[in-house]
Formats: structure tokens, sequence, C-alpha cells
């Protein structure tokens, strides 16, 4: 399980074009999309929140790790659901089917340089620079409209404008809300 989630999240920031033809072809179902990808990603950035808020921050305490663990947690299985239901609503306006689990595979998977900030950053907090990164986002949308949803040319440009931004600033939105409210 752990090496295939390792895999797909290498392939997708390696060879997105790639990756998003076999997700594609690959037909999930919706038990094993979830046991075997999403799951295990929030736990992971459960685990860095917990750990870099335990040891890797100047005010490390189990309550402070514990707030961070949350506030991570909340903030991407949040966004998660709440772009894939947003993204599933509008689908008719770049004419696509409303299909609510082809949505959050597709956010779930175009959300991964997302969910490997949120691993890396509490270990590196200082290093504000690094969500830059979040940039790269904006590809993988693009190479998955492209190659797993097959937006229409004409469609392609408000897609990925539109799914960019909600996969970059939901998460960013919520963990900055709950940041304010818990902390």
């Amino acid at each position: 399980m752990w090496r295939e989630l390792f895999a797909t999240v290498a392939q997708l920031l390696v060879a997105s074009p790639m990756a998003w033809k076999d997700l594609e072809r690959e037909n999930r179902n919706r038990t094993d999309y979830l046991n075997r990808f999403l799951y295990p990603l929030f736990g992971l950035i459960a685990l860095a929140a917990f750990v870099g808020g335990l040891w890797f921050t100047r005010d490390g305490d189990l309550e402070n790790a514990l707030k961070k663990s949350i506030i991570s947690m909340v903030a991407v299985f949040g966004a998660y659901v709440i772009i894939s239901y947003i993204l599933n609503e509008i689908a008719e306006r770049f004419a696509l089917k409303q299909n609510l689990f082809l949505f959050q595979q597709f956010t779930g998977y175009a959300s991964v340089v997302m969910y490997l900030l949120y691993c890396l950053i509490p270990f590196m907090s200082d290093f504000f620079i690094l969500w830059l990164l979040a940039l790269y986002s904006i590809h993988q949308v693009h190479m998955g409209a492209i190659y797993f949803f097959k937006v229409p040319a004409h469609k392609r440009g408000a897609f990925i404008i539109t799914a960019s931004a909600l996969v970059i600033l939901v998460p960013a939105f919520i963990h900055a809300l709950f940041s304010f409210f818990i902390q």
C-alpha cells in the first residue's frame, strides 16, 4: 500500500501526463481510492503536523502539537470535500457530467503538491517561501483537465483557473481560519 502511494505521488510530481493517463485508465473504486491513497496521505499529514509541532517549533509541547495536527487535518480534509463538491456542482459550465466520485479523485490527485507542503512545512516552518511551490498545483490541474477529464479546449482555461484557485486557496483559507480560532 505505501509503495503504491509513494509511486503515485512521485509519478504525479515528476511525470504528470503519464500519471493522469494511468489514473484515468485505472478505474479505481471508492474504497480503493480512499483506503490506498487519500486516507494514508492524510495520516502522514497529521503525523507530520504532530511531530513538527512537538519538536520543530519554538513553543513545542503536546498541546501545541495536537492543535497543529487538528488544524492541518481539518484544512486538508475540509478543503478536499469542499473543492470536490464545488467542482461537481459547476461541472456543466465546463461541458462535463456531474460525477462526485470522479471529482473527488481529481481533487485528491490534483492536490498532491498541497498535501506534500502540509507534510513538509511543520518541519521547516521558517521557510515561508516553500508555499510558492503550491503554484505547481496549476500544472497538476492542467494535466488533469487534459488527460483525466478531457475538458474541451474552449472550456479548459476557465476550468484550470477555477480548479487551481480552489485547490490552492481553499486549504489555505481553512488553515488560516482555524489557526485564528484555535491558537
